[in-house]
């Protein structure tokens, strides 16, 4: 549970500060959401007298600091997309951190450590052993992002399966094997060729001819290997990349159709790692690394023929060192290994820092920080540094002793040859010829020695690769599944039960029918379950028990494409798409003509801002949105789902992060968009909550209240009206701060 083999060092500095007031020290886990919910990360510190939550890039400055007396308690809440652990305090209820679901499992054992200490009782062992991440068959730690144990992949398997998608191919794979054969071949006939104009062609009287004739072959040859190597590469190039792009693809269509479960599971740079680095690893093995290992095994096996032919004894002579310099290469290379690892990590937290700083480049600024960011940035520059150079040292100081332990064969050709010479065991045109085949072996056995290495990884990114399309897809294409290209909108849920995890029931029995055009609130605080009987609908995830109808068939036997194709969803932080606002609205219905496009910003009070914009709806939206201002962006996200034009509609929060008068303009617009479909609104603003015909008020999972905002306000002891005491003080505060 323990990862402070990576804390920062100025984090590490100012726990080990505190150690007196810590106590022992349980867990230190970093977490990959930030508190607005965007990608962030912060460590979290649990210590038998404090709990303690330090911001990535706020230095050693700790956000949250809690006696473990001061909590009585502490939950795992889920939310969209995310979860997060809430403490129960004296003073009421705090958000200690977010995760995705990717950490679920590590979480939910930091947040038995701290309910158990902070209550008293003895940290149970399961909180404590990661035995999920352990590879059943080897019992090492599995790698974060994968299940895949580097150690116990089936290299055959992944080579036969990655054979299988040069099958349509195989006429260039042919071309590329006689082409590399051929290659070799050339390139062994320049020694053969010296040995002759050795010894019969320098001994005649007149030798110009025979020797013009010879330099011509020489030169013939040399042209004749250039001219094959470049074809065999140019062919193996286009073959090479051709084979990763179809693995791209066909990862990238895999994950497209995987459930959102899966991607709770994995973080967004670990499903990013798969379609680019792993496919980029196996890039590599096959247009470069697959071809070198051919060509050198048939250049060692052709030049160990040649020699084994011309002298048997002298080639026996150049085998002695072989044996030697394989071992020495293959476990150099394991002991390296380890190094180079430290160089990758450090080259990992430099531009992690890196990222940190110009993500947060603003408050760099504002609060006149940029020192402290380039000492923090000198520290990790230091550290790349000395692993960096320790590296490089360490391979100027192999090579020249590997080349010196080949040097031993050429030292016992020369000595040998030589003496055969002598003696007129052998020719000199022989002995040329030895060593200038000497010159060509050394080197491809090297790169032999270092190939199970580079295979063993490249392999395991292909079992990676492979570990995403095997993933069971969603049901897009289940023949048995009902086409329902229109729906009306009546949704019944009928006694629903859900658990992201086992043991902790997320909706525990809920039930409520809908009619067409009805609009349903839903209510309640933090973790009630909201957020979960959403994604449910929108059948992200399927119910562990009960079942979730629209018009009267079951989400489940319903096609997944129509189903998604009926339902519309405005989301609290909604997401746009790099390119122009046209182009974002009309991303639902790609079809859609620039009057349907504007007919739709109009509807969403939309098209008065577009128009004041120099390129109106041609206007660039940037990265994630961010040339729009919030109100904007939430305008264009309910543009895009009018034009979508859904019968079942999610707004989670749709007004939560705007302006008084921008949420007018959102509220019109949103008013026109409920109009006559089924509704489900996730809100806290009363402005929301009343232009519901029924609010479900939902609590730890079950239906606490169903009813108006005028039945269930008058209920003084009711969840509902306690929730909408709580907001009408809220906004007088409001009031008399504005």
């Amino acid at each position: 549970m323990d990862t402070t083999t990576q804390l920062p060092d100025e984090i590490r500095a100012a726990v080990d500060s505190l150690d007196g007031s810590l106590g022992s020290v349980r867990a230190i886990v970093e977490t990959d959401v930030g508190t607005d919910g965007g990608y962030g990360s912060a460590w979290l510190v649990v210590a038998d007298k404090r709990v303690l939550v330090y911001p990535s890039g706020n230095g050693a400055h700790p956000s949250i600091d809690l006696d473990m007396e001061a909590i009585k308690g502490a939950a795992v809440t889920p939310l969209v997309g995310v979860s997060a652990i809430e403490l129960t305090t004296p003073s009421g209820r705090v958000e200690l951190v977010r995760y995705s679901n990717a950490k679920a499992k590590r979480f939910a054992k930091v947040c038995k450590i701290i309910d158990s200490l902070a209550n008293g009782r003895d940290v149970p062992e399961d909180a404590l052993v990661d035995e999920d991440r352990v590879c059943a068959t080897c019992k090492r730690e599995l790698p974060e992002d994968t299940d895949v144990c580097p150690a116990c992949v089936r290299k055959s398997k992944v080579v036969r399966r990655l054979l299988g998608y040069a099958r349509p191919y195989i006429g260039r794979c042919v071309l590329v094997f006689v082409l590399m054969i051929a290659a070799v071949a050339a390139g062994l006939v320049p020694p053969y060729l010296t040995r002759y104009l050795v010894d019969h062609v320098l001994k005649e009287p007149q030798f110009y001819g025979k020797l013009g004739l010879m330099v011509l072959a020489l030169t013939g040859s040399h042209v004749l290997g250039l001219a094959l190597s470049i074809w065999r590469g140019r062919v193996a190039g286009w073959l090479g990349n051709r084979l990763v792009r179809d693995l791209r693809a066909e990862v990238y269509r895999a994950l497209n159709r995987l459930s959102m479960s899966y991607f709770d599971k994995k973080q967004v740079g670990a499903v990013m790692a798969r379609v680019i680095r792993d496919t980029g690893m196996l890039a590599d093995f096959l247009i470069d690394g697959a071809l070198w290992f051919m060509v050198c095994a048939l250049e060692i096996i052709g030049i160990g023929i040649v020699l084994f032919c011309m002298d048997w004894k002298l080639a026996l002579l150049i085998l002695i060192p072989a044996p030697l310099i394989s071992l020495v290469t293959y476990v150099f290379w394991r002991r390296i290994r380890s190094t180079f690892h430290k160089v990758w990590h450090q080259w990992s937290a430099m531009n992690a820092a890196l990222n940190d700083t110009f993500a947060g480049i603003r408050v760099v600024k504002a609060f006149a920080q940029e020192q402290r960011e380039v000492s923090r940035l000198d520290v990790r520059n230091d550290k790349l540094f000395v692993v960096g150079a320790r590296s490089e040292q360490i391979l100027a100081t192999f090579f020249p002793l590997l080349y010196s332990v080949g040097g031993a064969g050429f030292l016992l050709v020369w000595y040998f040859g030589g003496r055969g010479v002598q003696n007129g065991g052998i020719t000199l045109g022989t002995l040329m010829a030895f060593l200038g085949y000497l010159g060509m072996f050394y080197g491809p056995l090297q790169s032999l020695s270092r190939m199970g290495d580079w295979l063993s990884r490249c392999l395991t990114s292909g079992e990676r690769i492979f570990e995403v399309i095997d993933t069971e897809p969603e049901a897009y294409d289940d023949p048995e599944a009902i086409p329902m290209p229109e729906m009306k909108g009546r949704v019944e849920i009928r006694d629903v039960r859900f658990s992201y995890e086992p043991g902790k029931k997320a909706l525990d029995g809920i039930s409520i029918d809908v009619e067409p055009g009805e609009m349903i609130g839903l209510v309640g605080h933090s973790g009630a379950g909201k957020s979960t009987l959403i994604n449910l609908i929108c059948r992200f995830y399927d119910v562990d028990e009960g079942a979730i109808l629209i018009d009267g068939v079951d989400v489940r036997k319903i096609r997944l494409h129509d189903l998604r194709r009926q339902i519309g969803i405005v989301m609290q932080e909604p997401f746009l798409f790099p390119g122009t606002i046209a182009e974002n609205i009309a991303y639902g219905k790609p079809e859609a003509t620039l009057d349907e496009i504007m007919a739709a910003a109009r509807t969403a009070n939309a098209h008065d801002f577009i128009m004041k914009s120099p390129y109106g709806y041609d206007t660039e939206v940037g990265e994630r949105g961010k040339l729009m201002s919030g109100g904007e962006r939430q305008r264009i996200s309910i543009a895009r789902a009018i034009l979508h034009d859904p019968k079942i509609l999610i707004l989670d929060e749709a007004t939560s992060s705007v302006d008084l008068e921008t949420e007018k303009n959102i509220q019109e617009a949103l008013a026109r968009l409920t109009s006559s479909r089924t509704t489900f609104a996730i809100a806290h603003r009363l402005s929301t909550l009343r232009n519901a015909n029924r609010l479900l008020v939902l609590e730890k999972g079950k239906v606490a209240e169903l009813g108006s905002h005028d039945e269930l306000v008058k209920k003084r002891d009711g969840v509902y009206a306690k929730l909408a005491k709580t907001y009408r003080d809220l906004s007088k505060l409001r009031a008399v701060d504005g």
